[in-house]
């Protein structure tokens, strides 16, 4: 064998690993970009990112108890305890998104009743 035909064979394999193995490496995967709410406050936005990326994470953590639990590397009782927890959980963070979103609206309605009632004045 040629000492090019051995390079690229080793370029290859080790593509080919990286794209194999970076997925189990790579970690976390970013949640999608926020749709919809727009507006509010500095502090809101960032409070929805939080919620948004621990809901992720919540999520995540469903998956891999369940992924567990089919391995069989979680006992009935506990994975039931565990999961009625991430379920709780979750839920609680939408109900906190979804209060926050209502507030941005709420606020966004605020703002453009009172720039319509504005430019009725000027008129």
């Amino acid at each position: 064998m040629s000492l090019e035909a051995t390079i690229l064979a080793i370029v290859l394999a080790g593509a080919l690993g990286l794209f194999v193995f970076l997925p189990l490496l790579g970690g976390e995967e970013t949640p999608p970009p926020r749709q919809g709410v727009r507006g509010g406050t500095p502090r809101q936005r960032h409070a929805l990112e939080t919620l948004e990326a621990e809901k992720y994470r919540i999520l995540r953590a469903i998956r891999d108890l369940d992924f567990d639990y089919d391995m069989d590397k979680l006992t009935d009782d506990a994975y039931a305890a565990q999961r009625i927890y991430l379920i709780r959980l979750a839920l609680a963070i939408f109900k906190r998104i979804d209060a926050l979103e209502a507030e941005i609206a709420s606020q966004q309605a605020r703002v453009e009743e009172a720039i319509a009632a504005l430019r009725a004045a000027r008129r």
